[in-house]
């Protein structure tokens, strides 16, 4: 692995840094805004308790009452939008890897260079999780710094590790989307499962949150956003397995797309 194709990545893409990183972190300042006010934050307690629980988890949490601390209120309602958007990010990364290239007829060239086909997947993939990396660390800055901006008391390392813990859940919808994208060889039709992979994913967690029952718990183990919430931070109940668990996941996604990437025809 010699670096230039990730060197390349950061070179032609790091734009998105601020794009994405400005944006979500200005959704972080507004979100930090309404919790700099008692009064906001009470008064949406109280509408949330009139929500059923699926509508709840929408919100990312369980219990109501983490609505009502301003720690509860950031994580909660802040992880649970930015975990959405960053999905999106991550489709369109994981597009990036081979999938446009291959149809603009750029990954003729790139293939006909002294480099591997197993050094540009990995060094491209490794490029744009240095970029998703960048743009969840940013977010993080912003939002905490709005915290400490506006004198709220609340934990900033909660609420940052809460963010960082969004990394895992990105490379997972990233590989999956590189995955598709070298199976299906159809760049639309890679769009289109890799957005029914997060829509569907969404729904098992808000559906297994709101109903009993073992099948209730499958779905919502299914989930990737069940992985995500940053309410366990509030609590105190965060479990790293939980983060390993996607990892593996995130491994076992790379090596399927590396291995089908290396091993079939492109652009056909």
């Amino acid at each position: 692995m010699s670096g230039i194709v990730i060197g390349n990545t950061l070179r032609t893409s790091w734009k998105q840094i601020l794009y994405w990183g400005l944006g979500l972190g200005a959704l972080g300042l507004y979100i930090d805004f309404i919790a700099s006010s008692p009064d906001i934050i009470s008064g949406y307690a109280e509408l949330f308790k009139t929500m059923p629980p699926a509508m709840l988890k929408a919100f990312g949490a369980s219990d109501v009452a983490l609505f009502t601390t301003s720690e509860g209120w950031i994580v909660s309602i802040f992880v649970s939008e930015a975990a959405i958007f960053l999905s999106v990010f991550a489709v369109m990364a994981g597009l990036n890897i081979t999938a446009n290239d291959e149809q603009s007829g750029v990954m003729d060239v790139i293939l006909s260079l002294p480099i591997s086909r197993a050094a540009y997947i990995l060094e491209r993939w490794i490029g744009y999780a240095l970029i998703g990396l960048a743009i969840i660390l940013l977010t993080a800055a912003i939002t905490v710094g709005g915290v400490v901006g506006m004198n709220i008391e609340a934990p900033s390392d909660v609420i940052f590790a809460s963010i960082l813990n969004l990394y895992p859940s990105m490379l997972l919808v990233m590989t999956v989307t590189s995955l598709l994208a070298t199976v299906m060889r159809r760049r639309a039709l890679a769009i289109g499962l890799s957005a029914a992979f997060v829509i569907v994913s969404y729904l098992f967690n808000a559906i297994g949150a709101a109903a009993g029952g073992a099948a209730a718990d499958l779905m919502e183990s299914l989930s990737y956003f069940s992985y995500v919430h940053g309410e366990a931070f509030v609590l105190g109940t965060y479990d790293p397995m939980n983060t390993v668990l996607v990892l593996v996941a995130v491994a076992i996604g790379f090596g399927l797309s590396l291995k089908m990437f290396v091993s079939r025809d492109i652009g056909i």
